[in-house]
């Protein structure tokens, strides 16, 4: 019973690890400061919202300069996307965050502007969400059991409605009561 306490306890833990930033893209300094950049969800996909959201502490004290203006750019072949990150689209009020639609895959440069520093990093957007006839499968695995069960049990029923059918006719050993 503690251990099945102890495992309820760290998936509790595990899930509230994701909180508001997201998978870390960039941990890096830039004079004065510390950037760091997170994206969520982990996995971005094309077409998909990801929402990016910047950290930027003095060097250093490590305390959050609030009073600086982040600015976002992502670059992906001819596409490119320039906007403001802010405060107001956040739970951290730590952090300036943007939510941005990608839509093409593929490796997308992106660059952070804080007043003089820039920072720049690469992410990968992958495709586009699968449609649901990729998970046919997986949707049919249950219902393809439930009828092999089925069959199973249609067979043992019917096996007991002819007694008198030896065992090699009918696929089954005896029943425990013609043993005897």
């Amino acid at each position: 019973m503690r251990t099945l306490g102890l495992i309820i306890a760290l998936i509790m833990t595990a899930a509230g690890l994701m909180a508001d930033g997201g998978t870390v893209l960039l941990h890096q300094e830039a004079e004065p400061y510390i950037v760091t950049v997170f994206a969520s969800p982990s996995q971005v996909r094309a077409g998909g919202t990801v929402d990016l959201s910047v950290l930027v502490q003095i060097k250093e004290t490590l305390e959050p300069a609030l009073d600086v203006n982040v600015d976002v750019t992502l670059i992906h072949g001819s596409s490119r996307i320039q906007t403001r990150a802010t405060r107001e689209q956040t739970q951290n009020k730590l952090l300036s965050a943007v939510s941005v639609v990608l839509p093409q895959p593929g490796d997308w440069s992106y660059e952070i502007s804080i007043r003089n520093a820039r920072l720049t990093g690469t992410m990968t957007v992958a495709g586009p969400e699968p449609r649901l006839e990729a998970y046919a499968g997986y949707l049919a695995f249950p219902f393809i059991c439930l009828a092999v069960l089925a069959l199973h049990q249609w067979l043992r029923i019917s096996g007991r409605k002819h007694p008198g059918r030896r065992p090699a006719e009918t696929g089954f050993p005896p029943p425990a009561s013609e043993l005897h």
